[in-house]
């Protein structure tokens, strides 16, 4: 063997040896970097704006609707899947007011302090998680409304975590979320607080879909599936579209909760 087939093969070994340094220690454990950029490029709104707001706005995770007249989003949409959430990133808390806001609707995160509600998220932080730019979009105060906290901490957080495990046994998630005011609605710090909320889901895989709306009051988590109901009743109290895209193949008036009682992780 001459020195030049020598040096080829000791020059194959070490490149070898590189590319497996660098795989193992700098992009297996980052792995979800490389591939962030696609969960970026979701059209958020892909089935439909549920009903005209002042102001839409898109985010890397989530889109959202903002009125002006109750200084918070009405509706919030994000689409999730398996492979987009529960990504380790660091997370952070800091909420923040959303300069893409108008100074006269905006909210500053002092506005919540000493008013006995929590700084309840719309678009979740733990379900958008596939950047750290993502997850701190969360925390844009257009994405937060006035929640009681045994709602928050309860059933509301209960249901969270189902449509988070849900992305592991039934595929890709629709959601579509926001409060509900009433017609003379309370004022705190000039914010209006809601009535109630609603959550809508659909999965894509199994085309099946399902609504959701609570009190804005204590809500304990094993009371979840009393405040359960098909799309089309969720509709009936909003006066909303939901998944107007797709109307002719969403059937929003029926509801299998059996489907999504079973399969939970």
């Amino acid at each position: 063997m001459d020195l030049k087939c020598i040096l080829v093969g000791v020059g194959g070994v070490i490149t070898g040896a590189t590319v497996q340094y660098v795989i193992s220690t700098h992009l297996w454990p980052n792995r979800h970097k490389t591939y962030t950029w696609v969960f970026r490029l979701r059209n958020h709104k892909k089935l439909g704006e549920p009903t005209k707001t002042d102001l839409v706005l898109d985010r890397d995770g989530y889109s959202l609707g903002y009125s002006y007249k109750y200084k918070a989003a009405i509706w919030v949409s994000y689409i999730m899947s398996k492979g987009s959430v529960g990504i380790n990133v660091e997370r952070g808390d800091n909420f923040y007011a959303d300069p893409d806001i108008p100074e006269q609707a905006r909210v500053e995160p002092n506005n919540f302090r000493n008013t006995g509600y929590d700084k309840g998220h719309l678009a979740p932080s733990a379900a958008i998680d596939f950047s750290r730019r993502s997850n701190e979009q969360t925390f844009a105060m257009s994405n937060i409304v006035l929640q009681d906290p045994k709602l928050n901490r309860q059933a509301w957080g209960n249901l969270e975590g189902k449509v988070r495990k849900w992305t592991q046994t039934k595929g890709k998630m629709a959601v579509i979320t926001g409060p509900i005011y009433n017609d003379n609605p309370e004022l705190i710090n000039d914010m209006p607080v809601p009535e109630s909320f609603y959550k809508v889901i659909y999965s894509f895989k199994d085309k099946q879909c399902i609504g959701f709306i609570f009190p804005n009051k204590p809500v304990k988590a094993n009371e979840l599936w009393d405040n359960a109901m098909s799309v089309a009743d969720v509709e009936e109290k909003t006066g909303y579209n939901f998944f107007s895209n797709k109307c002719d193949k969403i059937d929003k008036k029926h509801l299998d909760k059996s489907y999504w009682e079973k399969n939970n992780l």
